[in-house]
């Protein structure tokens, strides 16, 4: 099954603020950031969000399964280091 552009876009918000809670958890856990970005990773491939091998590619565009584990995992590391939110 692929996913679409447009489907992963419309779940964003969701998705980012569900990353931001897993990682709001781990660090008040006291797991370092690359823990947590370790275990975000491993729950997202869990889930079925693999990278293809087009991420070593370079000057190519991401397709959206990639694009989407890239910002997933951006939205680890700005959540981790946020310190306007509120954990």
């Amino acid at each position: 099954m692929t996913l679409g552009a447009s489907l992963l876009k419309a779940n964003d918000k969701d998705l980012r603020g569900k990353v931001c809670g897993l990682v709001d958890e781990l660090k008040a856990a006291g797991w370092p950031p690359e823990r947590a970005i370790i275990a975000v990773k491993e729950i997202a491939q869990e889930a079925g969000l693999t990278q293809s091998q087009g991420v070593l590619v370079r000057d190519r565009d991401l397709n959206p399964r990639d694009a989407l584990l890239a910002d997933v995992v951006r939205w680890a590391i700005e959540c981790y280091y946020d310190t306007t939110r509120v954990a």
